[in-house]
């Protein structure tokens, strides 16, 4: 349970800052994540809510309720046999072949005619069924991406991609360990998803501040052609590099030899050109565009 609990509570960390990373650089394959993650961390809940429920539910209260959030997991948990290695060849750009639709879709009702017996017949058969399904996506999607980590045009999503490689692989282990030990099943799953949680935060975190790094550098970068459609002028573009640095009203006035007010109104005058309404959308605004 705290596994569980833990594993959700850093889930929801890591959704939050993947949701704020995709505002910035817009890309597909961030959106394809934060479906992932987002499927991810939906069992996670469930799973702790399922335990929890064992707890304070009894009698057929605690049937139903375990009943339901297990046919919740189960759907959820068929949507990932599928969406992981689609996931996984579209971000090494490996098209998405007929024959990969056939597998992993009759995988995919495999798995959830798995989960349907084990949940009537209670028998753990099933249960070894459902890892081995898992298991094999998992390891396909490890294999293939492995042999085209280096085909990975977009560098952020290259290293994204080895993260989640390694975290992967040392894990498949232990989930491997569940074929016989079932009882482990439940912890493993939320160590796993802890471990892919706390790698993905922290490679976030690095990229934020890469971000942040790398607004002043471009600010210099910039030239009146670049920003002809706003019709700036030389002193305005001036100004715009020196906001890009961090520089405050009063020290660009003292840098440029001019009076406070007038920097000022070449501010106003740069937001109003431009419809931003403060730094930070200027600069992202001509991030944008550089």
């Amino acid at each position: 349970m705290i596994v569980y609990l833990f594993a959700f509570a850093l889930g929801c960390m890591t959704l939050a800052l993947a949701i704020v990373y995709r505002q910035i650089r817009r890309q597909r394959w961030t959106t394809l994540f934060i479906v992932c993650h987002a499927s991810l961390l939906g069992c996670m809940m469930l799973l702790a809510l399922q335990a929890l429920s064992t707890l304070v539910l009894t009698g057929l209260a605690m049937h139903v309720v375990s009943y339901v959030i297990s046919a919740v997991v189960i759907a959820a948990m068929t949507f990932l046999i599928v969406f992981i290695p689609f996931f996984t060849t579209w971000v090494i750009a490996l098209p998405w072949r007929k024959t990969y639709s056939l597998l992993f879709y009759g995988l995919a009702g495999m798995y959830l005619a798995l989960g349907i017996s084990r949940e009537i017949f209670r028998d753990q058969i099933f249960v070894i069924g459902m890892v081995s399904i898992f298991v094999f996506v998992v390891g396909f999607s490890l294999a293939v991406m492995l042999r085209n980590i280096n085909s990975i045009q977009n560098e952020t999503a290259r290293t994204s991609a080895i993260v989640i490689l390694i975290v992967s692989a040392s894990m498949v282990p232990a989930i491997l360990l569940t074929l016989f030990i079932p009882a482990l099943q439940p912890l493993l799953l939320g160590v796993y998803f802890l471990a892919l949680s706390i790698t993905v935060m922290t490679f976030l975190f690095m990229e934020f501040g890469r971000i942040g790094a790398e607004i002043p550098q471009k600010g210099t970068e910039l030239h009146l052609a670049d920003l002809a459609k706003w019709s700036i002028t030389e002193r305005e573009l001036e100004i715009i590099q020196l906001i890009g640095s961090g520089h405050t009203n009063k020290e660009m006035a003292s840098q440029l030899g001019i009076s406070a007010n007038t920097v000022n109104n070449h501010v106003a005058n740069i937001f109003s050109k431009t419809k931003v309404r403060s730094r930070i959308d200027l600069l992202n605004l001509l991030k944008q565009n550089w």
